[in-house]
């Protein structure tokens, strides 16, 4: 085998090290032997610029399309005519003959999975197909004197049991049985059991209903992915999800194969679809009771899942890798050039960039075997003796604690209780968290009483919060954009309930709530509630105009129904809400912005539509329009609008924050203006708020904030009007510099938002 080394300046001379705990990726350039290129490129994930070059000769012109039972097997590209099995361990390769299909079309050959070794007399190749509901496989006994591919039809099996047609996809085996995924059902996904008897002469193939996916209903209305993958004994279920482009988040959950009941089984076991109705005639209960058999992952530990959506789909499973990089979904996108990471623990998704030899079009997979002279784990040894220049940090005891000079410890306990009467939050808890001495100058304390309420109320002046209520952690986070620092609070009723934000304005949250059967205020710093009258329709983008505090507070929203309608109601005038029929649309609106009493908000497309003295009486309302701005983002773009004084302003953010634009509406024309700098003003967005104030600080001055963390330094990440850069910061100190939002984590939760705190009930 060739060897080529590649790497960045600081790890050159080192060979990348072939670790359990740190599984290499290999991206196959396929289709690029014209250009001269064939090698395959190795990579981690936890140092991806750092990559190992060389060219394997049993993988040259093949394509890896799975790992089972210590062999790879790989067709050829993009024919899928040869296939064969490769055990890099022993060398050993088989050649399997050409599959030439009836219709010709190898190429609409799917999946594969290796039942059991070669060596097994019952071991099969099988393949699906993606336009016929047809399985191929091989039979690889070696006692066979020939080895001959066979083609069979489920379709009627298949509609027998879920009572529509479809394909079979995701092969995954499990506790030695295999099963798959229907996808194309009314109920949902279904897990199908694909049993198979050798008789000998022939193999039959019988299907079984093992029962219904979770189904994550969060995610209803989006571009789902599916995949099913096993190991030992546990099936897994994840669901990738996207909406408009952009990944919402994964969802991974798990059933143990041992744990499963017999009645749980039974309850499927005889399921027969042929003839009902399937409206009426199906026990929806059995449906539900068998979902429930899922466990919801919300932990992967030092687990972690792969899949490349630029490929074939296929799933790839560690059971057990460095911390540092398990606990994560990885999905490559279906362009082929991001890797998401999706942590289920914490609920974020992080981005990065491939190395730049990976090419969109290249496949990538999980590299689950050994070069032929594997190297082992790279070990580090680290000189005892420090050098001259270097500082060595020792322990010390509370009870032996020397100074070389005046320190601030010298301090009596009054006086350091003196200045921690000035700390709150972080730099309290840190303080606190010393030593056995500051922990006495500051005891711990409720941050619900009214002198630190009085203590945060100075502190959060400076900027609106980044708020994150995590339903699965039970914890709502504030975070501060200028320090980075974070707050929490765990004791809200709020986070037991299942609920929607819809808006968040002047310190408030607008939502609804299934336990509360309705829309209603909430301010999460002083948990004060306060319910709306009850609306006879769903409503969607809803805003309101000041405080439900005010006497003029106004809040509005839009019907789903197809008669386009808007919903008012003034909080402290009427017991009722006012209905107006708009009679235009009807549209898919967002982002609904108030300027004084009109109302603003943007098509999906970017277009603005605008409601002049909406709140007046006699209805005399007058629809203002005017087109998105012409745009330089090449790739798809997002549009958020907001208030800034007596202006409209247009942010327009490129899909992978490579291009941001800021448009000033000219009411004269109906025009959009584009401008270079907002003054001393602070732009946050996010999905559900956007805001524009005043800066406080003027470091914070002609910025715009985004609800994204440097990987890194885990600081806010804020766009520069005047450098047109990313950047993070520790108060004036800029710390970080990037190009796009590559190397950025933002939360997953749905109930993420810039708040200005306020303190007020």
């Amino acid at each position: 085998m060739e060897q080529k080394h590649v790497s960045n300046d600081s790890a050159r001379d080192q060979l990348l090290p072939l670790s359990a705990k740190y599984p290499l990726f290999v991206a196959e350039n396929l289709g690029a032997e014209e250009d001269g290129f064939t090698d395959h490129i190795f990579f981690t994930l936890h140092d991806p610029l750092s990559k190992y070059q060389c060219q394997i000769p049993e993988l040259l012109g093949r394509r890896i399309r799975g790992y089972y039972h210590g062999w790879v097997i790989l067709s050829d590209h993009p024919q899928n005519v040869m296939w064969s099995l490769w055990n890099p361990v022993t060398s050993n390769m088989i050649h399997l003959p050409p599959l030439i299909l009836k219709d010709g079309d190898s190429i609409s050959v799917g999946q594969c999975c290796l039942l059991a070794p070669p060596d097994d007399p019952t071991s099969i190749l099988l393949l699906t197909r993606t336009n016929k509901p047809t399985f191929v496989f091989c039979r690889l006994d070696s006692r066979r004197k020939k080895l001959i591919w066979t083609e069979i039809a489920y379709a009627e099996q298949l509609q027998k049991i879920t009572g529509e047609d479809g394909f079979l996809s995701s092969l995954a085996c499990c506790n030695k049985k295999l099963y798959a995924l229907n996808v194309d059902n009314y109920f949902g996904e279904m897990v199908i059991q694909v049993n198979i008897v050798d008789k000998g002469e022939e193999v039959l193939i019988k299907l079984l209903l093992l029962g219904p996916s979770p189904f994550p209903s969060s995610y209803i209305g989006c571009d789902r992915t599916h995949f099913l993958k096993g190991s030992c004994t546990e099936l897994f279920y994840i669901t990738v999800a996207f909406l408009e482009g952009s990944l919402l988040g994964a969802y991974c959950f798990k059933l143990d194969m041992t744990s499963l009941r017999s009645e749980d089984i039974e309850r499927f076991k005889d399921f027969d679809m042929t003839g009902k109705d399937v409206k009426e005639e199906v026990d929806y209960s059995d449906l539900e009771m068998s979902r429930k058999m899922w466990e919801g992952m919300v932990d992967l530990k030092d687990a972690m899942f792969f899949m490349d959506l630029a490929g074939d789909r296929s799933v790839y499973y560690r059971p057990a890798i460095a911390s540092e990089v398990g606990g994560n979904i990885y999905i490559r996108d279906k362009m082929g050039q991001i890797m998401y990471s999706c942590n289920v623990k914490n609920n974020t998704i992080s981005l990065s960039s491939l190395p730049s030899r990976v090419l969109p079009t290249s496949h990538v997979s999980l590299w689950e075997c050994r070069l032929e002279d594997g190297h082992g784990e790279a070990k580090c040894t680290i000189d005892p003796k420090p050098e001259e220049d270097q500082r060595v940090v020792r322990s010390v005891t509370h009870n032996e604690v020397e100074f070389d000079g005046w320190n601030l410890l010298n301090l009596p306990v009054d006086i350091l209780e003196t200045i921690m009467e000035h700390c709150v939050g972080v730099e309290y808890m840190n303080f606190r968290a010393t030593c056995k001495h500051c922990h006495l100058a500051a005891p711990l304390i409720k941050w619900s009483t009214k002198t630190s309420i009085r203590k945060l109320q100075d502190y959060s002046l400076v900027s609106p919060w980044l708020m994150v209520a995590d339903k699965n952690q039970g914890i709502m986070t504030f975070t501060d954009p200028l320090l980075g620092n974070s707050y929490f609070n765990k004791t809200l009723e709020l986070l037991k309930v299942d609920f929607i934000i819809h808006c968040s304005r002047f310190g408030w949250l607008l939502l609804e709530g299934y336990s509360f059967e309705g829309l209603y205020f909430f301010n999460p710093l002083t948990s004060d509630l306060r319910m709306l009258p009850e609306v006879d329709d769903v409503l969607k983008s809803l805003s309101f105009s000041a405080p439900p505090t005010s006497p003029d507070c106004m809040v509005v929203g839009f019907s789903e129904s197809d008669d386009w309608n808007v919903f008012i109601h003034f909080v402290a005038r009427e017991p009722s809400w006012r209905q107006l029929s708009l009679g235009v649309g009807p549209y898919s609106i967002h982002s609904p912005t108030f300027l004084g009493r009109d109302l603003y908000a943007l098509r999906n497309e970017g277009d603005l539509i605008g409601f002049k003295d909406l709140g007046k009486e006699h209805n005399s309302w007058t629809l203002v329009e005017a087109k998105a701005p012409v745009s330089c983002c090449k790739s798809p773009a997002k549009y958020f609008l907001m208030n800034c004084d007596q202006d409209l302003l247009l942010v327009v953010v490129g899909e992978f924050g490579e291009r941001v634009e800021v448009f000033k509406l000219d009411d004269s024309k109906q025009e959009w203006v584009k401008v270079n700098d907002v003054g001393k003003h602070t732009i946050y967005i996010c999905g559900i708020t956007c805001l524009c104030v005043e800066a406080k600080s003027m470091e914070m001055e002609n910025k715009i904030y985004f609800p994204r963390l440097h990987s890194k330094n885990n600081k806010i990440v804020f766009y520069s009007l005047e450098t047109c850069s990313y950047q993070t910061s520790h108060g004036d100190n800029i710390q970080e510099r990037l190009r796009d939002f590559i190397g950025t984590t933002y939360h997953l939760s749905p109930h993420l938002l810039w708040i200005e705190p306020s303190w007020s009930s």
